[in-house]
């Protein structure tokens, strides 16, 4: 076959549409998975940061963006949960989940997402649940900030950007636990 400029168009052609046809098809075959997968690590981090609960629990997106999910307990408030994000990490946003039982104390968190320096931002996966600490927000219910600008809280030693944006994450999910619940 003669190579031409309408034979090169034609076989670039063809293996474009082969190539968006085995993309598409990888897509609607993993869809489902990745869909379930995020839905239990979801289920796995409500059951980490909320006191005991036995309902389905659905999520309440409020009008600031955040996710709240409301627990009970034998038909009783047990705590909520809120999904609280702050776009002023180091790495840009970070995502939380928080826990907080009836009277609005903290009862765990998880991070669900960030871009923050491994080694440095990225220990706010634990340091703010670290018994006895002086960084510890464990059963705290009053807003929080770093002890460098005015609070309790110590930062993390050189990821004092991401410590703020933390809390700011916590601070913001405080405010969606006194927020109304929208109607459906």
């Amino acid at each position: 076959m003669k190579s031409s400029l309408t034979n090169m168009m034609l076989s670039l052609g063809g293996i474009t549409i082969l190539a968006g046809a085995i993309l598409a098809g990888v897509n609607l075959l993993t869809e489902e998975p990745i869909a379930q997968a995020k839905a239990e690590t979801l289920r796995s981090a409500l059951q980490e940061v909320l006191p005991p609960f036995d309902n389905d629990i659905s999520p309440d997106t409020l009008p600031s963006g955040l996710v709240r999910y409301d627990a009970t307990l034998a038909g009783f408030a047990s705590g909520t949960a809120v999904e609280s994000f702050s776009d002023n990490g180091f790495g840009g946003r970070i995502s939380v989940l928080f826990g907080f039982d009836r009277n609005g104390c903290v009862t765990g968190y998880r991070m669900l997402s960030h871009a923050e320096t491994p080694g440095l931002g990225a220990k706010a996966d634990t340091w703010f649940s670290a018994p006895g600490s002086t960084h510890n927000i464990i059963c705290s219910s009053a807003p929080q900030r770093v002890r460098a600008d005015g609070g309790d809280i110590d930062a993390i030693t050189g990821a004092t950007i991401t410590s703020r944006a933390f809390l700011e994450a916590l601070n913001s999910a405080r405010t969606a636990l006194v927020s109304p619940k929208t109607e459906d």
